[in-house]
């Protein structure tokens, strides 16, 4: 099948890849913005206590943890786990990049090794989608913890993901538009879903290292744990 020839694209996915997609984006970018107004008019926490730590080697460790899997009890103990949400978000990246760079220099997709890359990222996000529906869906402890929005979410965002690994060819001009018709309801819908929480994260580690290292615990301290029999015969 030959590539997409762009002058020959219909009207209705013109106009959804430009005109409804970049004025989602606009909307998307007023909204973080007014939620992010709404959140500095909220009174900042104040310690009332004397400093045991440095509060900027305590936030400068908080933005890095994420990238410190051994620092969190929950991912140094599921490595699997943590891959699959590295993985994801790099997916959910890579989807977001297709949708921005493809209208602008789309022959940078009749690259091979470039198609074949994007497609690698899709296929992850479409699997690591299913499969973290499906522990929401049957594992009763995180059943109990999800809400529509998650489901509803990972739905979407796994046929996302879907629709790109047939779109990252640019052969076909129905997949095309099912792309970009997802990517774009996703533009004005993620402001109002559990998505959004990226927008909180510089803010929330941010306070998070300063809270704990007010109080001396963060960076974490590596504390010797004496032998049982040690502890004993020092008694």
């Amino acid at each position: 099948m030959d590539y997409i020839v762009w002058e020959n694209l219909g009207p209705g996915t013109k106009l959804v890849m430009n005109q409804l997609h970049y004025g989602g984006l606009l909307f998307m970018i007023l909204a973080y913005c007014y939620k992010i107004y709404q959140f500095f008019q909220k009174p900042a926490p104040a310690e009332g206590t004397e400093a045991r730590g440095s509060h900027n080697k305590a936030i400068f460790y908080a933005y890095l943890t994420l990238a410190m899997p051994w620092e969190i009890e929950s991912q140094k103990n599921h490595w699997f786990r943590y891959l699959e949400f590295v993985f994801f978000h790099l997916s959910m990246a890579m989807g977001i990049a297709f949708a921005f760079v493809v209208p602008i220099v789309p022959d940078v997709m009749k690259n091979p090794a470039v198609c074949i890359f994007a497609r690698i990222f899709f296929g992850f996000g479409f699997l690591i989608g299913i499969s973290r529906l499906f522990r929401r869906i049957f594992f009763a402890e995180m059943r109990k913890i999800s809400t529509p929005d998650d489901f509803f979410c990972l739905i979407l965002l796994s046929l996302w993901m879907f629709s790109g690994w047939f779109a990252a060819p640019l052969k076909d001009p129905t997949w095309l538009l099912i792309y970009y018709c997802m990517a774009t309801f996703f533009l004005f819908y993620v402001p109002f879903s559990k998505i959004s929480h990226y927008a909180y994260y510089p803010f929330i580690r941010y306070y998070v290292g300063k809270h704990f290292g007010h109080r001396g615990t963060f960076p974490k301290k590596k504390v010797a744990v004496m032998h049982k029999k040690e502890q004993w015969e020092r008694h």
